[in-house]
């Protein structure tokens, strides 16, 4: 088991999402990304079941970050129907830049809770 904390992108867009992944992979290539991001056809949105996907891919801890509206309620969502053990926490911020915070923290080897406060202090 790894004890990084992977990222799990929650956005409407696949591409948006792809899109930070790529540039994250630049900032933290060791950080795992999981993207729960559109619709299993392609099309624009977000889905819980999804989400509950990318949950089950992580090895041990993660954080959910995602960009606006449902989204987030879909993120939350998520976190409170997961009944697993593992440490999944989500954070409600600025995509793009909570991702960089969040990925550069796990490589550095902070645990969830450290990373939080980092993004809390971003």
């Amino acid at each position: 088991m790894s004890d990084i904390v992977e990222l799990i992108i929650v956005s409407h867009s696949a591409k948006i999402a792809e899109g930070i992944q790529d540039l994250m992979k630049e900032m933290a290539p060791a950080v795992p990304i999981h993207l729960a991001s559109g619709l299993e056809d392609g099309s624009i949105g977000t889905d819980v079941t999804r989400i509950l996907e990318a949950i089950e891919a992580v090895d041990k801890e993660a954080l959910i970050l995602s960009d606006i509206g449902s989204a987030t309620m879909n993120a939350e969502l998520a976190v409170d129907m997961y009944e697993g053990d593992k440490t999944i926490q989500f954070y409600d911020g600025p995509i793009v830049e909570s991702a960089f915070v969040a990925s550069v923290s796990s490589g550095n080897g902070m645990d969830v809770a450290q990373i939080v406060e980092q993004l809390k202090m971003a």
